[in-house]
């Protein structure tokens, strides 16, 4: 993508008339006011980028700093006023929905052969963090030691590399009630911990054609139906034991490939032994052992770990951590906003330098985020191309992935891609 294709995306998303559409059809705004929905939208990127936003007022002072004149200056109480709106909380969503849309592209790395098979390979996961004890009653905490807790549902897209659908709920909620529905996983392969192990669920994505690596839990006890080792030997003396009858004296494989079954469902798990922690772990999946051996379904679920990057990413640079307000529509609200920041951050640096590190790019973003985002505030077109030139420019020269030792490379997505490919 060009800056001048860059540029008009860009423009097109943060369109004043855009926005203050948006925000009429989600009722957060509905009539003239001092704060305007793109001059708001921009300084709540701005703020929470930067990721040392601790409170209302810091959003408040990013707001006034981003303004040309101090006429467009606002006080603190009309400020937070607009965030408390319970409309803010889904102007913010609208906008993640359009954004992952518009802005985010698919990704220019090269998919391997065996992950060809599929249209896409979906990452489901939640992640939780403490708010203001005041939205207890709300956002209630699964934990004794902090009373109010957010959970949030994410689906990504580990082709595109970027969210694709997240719900906010108290910290109490079940994670499997927010799997994606078996008819949007058809053609598509799911990758999730041991929080969403639901065979009813298994049954039903593969009645849709979809597929599943999910990691097993230690209550997992289905009967045998064939075993074969690591390397493809057939182990006939297990057919018929229940899982946890195979112990390290039953067997020595470090890795078993197994056809399991739970009442009338078929499915197959592989189970490694950790000889330095002493235990085993479990990943159960529908994938046919014809096309993808057992290396490959512990190497597959290891891509899982981007959506925890990304969770890592929101939470550290994003300001995605506890907010000092008891309010429940600027609390989620928030959480969105900063959702959008990291799409837009991605996007743009995405676009600069396809194998970039997003860590290093979101590091830095007063250096070249911050000067785009001011540029498109005060419409000024003629400094867009310019700052988004100079952004190209230091991402690329600064945002690079380092080089891996070998021992760590493996654990790396383009690690897990060569070895997939080899």
């Amino acid at each position: 993508m060009t800056i001048i294709s860059l540029k008009k995306q860009l423009m097109q998303f943060f369109d004043a008339s855009f926005l203050e559409k948006t925000a009429r059809k989600c009722g957060f705004t509905q009539r003239a006011r001092a704060i305007q929905p793109q001059q708001l939208v921009l300084s709540l990127l701005a703020a929470l980028s930067k990721g040392n936003c601790h409170a209302i007022a810091d959003l408040h002072r990013q707001f006034n700093g981003m303004c040309l004149s101090e006429k467009q200056n606002v006080a603190y109480k009309p400020f937070h006023n607009q965030l408390r709106k319970d409309s803010f909380a889904d102007f913010m969503k609208e906008l993640v929905k359009f954004a992952t849309v518009q802005l985010l592209q698919k990704s220019s790395r090269s998919i391997p052969a065996k992950l060809s098979h599929f249209d896409d390979v979906t990452l489901q996961d939640g992640s939780s963090f403490r708010v203001h004890d005041g939205l207890r009653e709300v956002f209630p905490s699964r934990f004794k030691n902090y009373p109010a807790a957010i959970e949030c549902h994410m689906t990504m897209s580990l082709f595109d590399q970027s969210p694709k659908t997240m719900t906010v709920t108290a910290d109490t909620a079940s994670e499997r009630t927010y799997l994606p529905t078996p008819g949007n996983i058809e053609k598509k392969l799911l990758l999730a911990d041991a929080g969403y192990v639901d065979f009813s669920y298994f049954e039903q994505l593969s009645r849709h054609n979809g597929h599943f690596i999910v990691r097993g839990g230690k209550s997992l006890n289905p009967t045998i139906v064939n075993a074969h080792n690591g390397n493809g030997r057939r182990l006939p003396r297990l057919i018929d034991m229940k899982l946890k009858d195979i112990s390290r004296k039953t067997n020595r494989s470090e890795v078993l490939d197994l056809r399991c079954k739970r009442g009338k469902y078929e499915f197959r798990v592989v189970r490694r032994w950790f000889a330095e922690e002493k235990r085993f772990c479990l990943w159960l999946t529908n994938l046919p052992t014809s096309q993808f051996s057992a290396d490959d379904i512990m190497a597959l679920y290891r891509c899982r770990w981007q959506i925890e990057l990304l969770f890592k990413e929101l939470k550290s640079h994003t300001n995605w951590r506890r907010f000092v307000t008891a309010q429940k529509a600027i609390a989620e609200g928030l959480i969105w906003a900063s959702l959008l920041a990291l799409i837009v951050r991605r996007s743009i640096a995405i676009t600069s330098l396809p194998s970039v590190s997003v860590f290093k790019a979101a590091k830095n973003v007063d250096v070249w985020l911050l000067p785009i985002l001011e540029s498109l505030m005060h419409q000024a077109r003629s400094e867009i191309s310019g700052r988004l030139e100079w952004a190209m420019v230091y991402i690329s020269m600064n945002a690079r992935k380092a080089a891996q030792r070998k021992s760590k490379k493996d654990r790396t997505l383009d690690g897990i891609y060569e070895k997939l490919n080899a």
